[in-house]
């Protein structure tokens, strides 16, 4: 119950982890973009979303340890 409980208050804002790693998941792809444009035809896509789904797990993971009963 705790990770459903941590992701909510992700999902809803109540931190500022997963915005902040987005930006920055999204600036990583300007910055590949401007690099590379084919590099960035080829796997953008799976760039991002692999990055999203890498800062979602840390948050959650991060959120859930912090909140771990003792």
């Amino acid at each position: 119950m705790t990770v459903l409980r941590t992701l909510r208050k992700l999902v809803l804002g109540e931190t500022w982890t997963l915005p902040l790693g987005v930006l920055a998941v999204l600036l990583a792809g300007v910055a590949l973009r401007a690099l590379d444009a084919e590099l960035w035809r080829e796997a953008g896509g799976v760039a991002l979303l692999a990055g999203v789904v890498a800062v979602l797990l840390g948050a959650v993971a991060t959120g859930t340890r912090r909140r771990a009963p003792k």
